[in-house]
């Protein structure tokens, strides 16, 4: 494959139009500060202080948010989220990225699937 043709592939997902069907999660991002770590009272294990939290979508929305990056036209998410928090949190994420969200549909009998992944904050800001 040529570069040329490979601009004329990339110039060309503007006008194409996608569904993504699929298992859409929440992933939070839990950052740690790890100067803040202490010993809880209630279980004598360590307690490790979260500074700041970074939701964004996981699994469908993974695929969505990769597909946005590459500039595709239209980009629909289809399947269920849960009438809670995280479902609206995973909403906001996955529509400030420019997501159709109207086939994305709330049910009350569900819980929005979230992964919660803990990052340690290392001096200088770098998070593992």
């Amino acid at each position: 494959m040529t570069l040329e043709r490979l601009r004329e592939l990339l110039d060309g997902f503007a006008r194409v139009r996608l569904a993504v069907f699929g298992d859409f999660f929440l992933d939070r991002y839990l950052i740690i500060d790890p100067a803040r770590t202490e010993v809880s009272l209630e279980t004598g294990l360590e307690a490790y202080q979260v500074v700041d939290k970074r939701p964004q979508p996981g699994a469908a929305g993974t695929v969505t948010s990769n597909l946005a990056a590459l500039e595709v036209g239209e980009i629909r998410a289809v399947g269920f989220i849960g009438d809670d928090g995280e479902g609206y949190e995973l909403r906001q994420g996955l529509e400030a990225t420019g997501i159709n969200t109207r086939h994305l549909l709330v049910r009350p009998e569900l819980f929005t699937p979230t992964y919660c992944k803990p990052m340690i904050r290392e001096p200088g800001g770098i998070e593992r």
